[in-house]
């Protein structure tokens, strides 16, 4: 059992919440809150009856503060313990990012660091009013480690990432919102339900469509363009004869054959 990452269920919303909880130490990312991810992502995976993930910090003062430095800097001596333990968490964020299933990152506070780069690897962001979001890890004199730089220069483009990423500025949530790192933007009593909300407009929809989207659009960032449109027409020949499809078309022209 891992008490740092909560795994909750939602049956109305068919959502997996996922809650980073340390609040003790702001939601700092430590071994056992990657273990906690790596092991309930996997949950979610599995489950059938879950059609997206929430992720979210416990409390409403701070998403994720970033990696837990007592930890980190108690146990990583050598250039070769920093990288094996970087990458732990890297890995985690690229299962996020390549999720088969729609994230979204509920940004209840301060997301900094690290934070920042966990939200980022998710596939939306609704954020609190009260929330903020910096990558701020050149004001300690480092890098982001978790692939955070990527996912950012991905989501707001190579001149807004170089600037978030060389001055460590801290934007706000309406702020983040103007530039496109974050989707919506709601009162901080309401973002739970504006979150699972958001998801439902997912989660509505057939979940082989859904899937069989997010993964198009992820694998087509990286092919010429002629092959990426190409493997549209060979996914919609794919999901043609499925029932779910039948069923909608059917429905359609219906509706039509009765308003004529």
């Amino acid at each position: 059992m891992n008490d740092a990452v909560r795994f909750e269920i939602d049956r109305d919303y068919h959502l997996a919440i996922l809650t980073i909880d340390r609040p003790q130490a702001s939601n700092a990312v430590n071994t056992e809150v990657m273990e906690g991810l790596a092991a309930n992502l996997e949950l979610a995976k599995q489950d059938p009856n879950v059609r997206a993930v929430i992720l979210t910090g416990s409390g409403n003062r701070v998403f994720v503060a970033g990696g837990d430095l007592k930890e980190f800097h108690a146990e990583l001596k050598s250039t070769e313990q920093v990288y094996s333990k970087m990458s732990q968490m890297r890995n985690v964020l690229e299962t996020l990012a390549r999720f088969p299933k729609p994230v979204i990152a509920a940004v209840n506070g301060a997301a900094r660091g690290g934070g920042g780069e966990v939200a980022a690897a998710c596939h939306f962001r609704v954020a609190a009013e009260t929330a903020s979001i910096g990558f701020v890890q050149v004001t300690l004199g480092i890098s982001p480690g978790w692939g955070g730089g990527a996912l950012l220069t991905r989501i707001v483009g190579r001149q807004k990432a170089l600037r978030l990423l060389l001055s460590g500025e801290v934007l706000a949530a309406r702020a983040a919102e103007e530039i496109g790192l974050v989707d919506r933007v709601v009162p901080a009593a309401e973002l739970l339900v504006a979150a699972k909300e958001f998801a439902a407009a997912f989660t509505a929809q057939h979940p082989q469509a859904v899937q069989s989207l997010l993964k198009l659009i992820d694998e087509g960032e990286s092919l010429p363009l002629e092959e990426a449109m190409e493997r549209e027409s060979k996914l919609v020949a794919q999901l043609w004869g499925s029932p779910a499809h039948e069923q909608a078309v059917e429905a359609f022209l219906s509706r039509k054959g009765r308003k004529e």
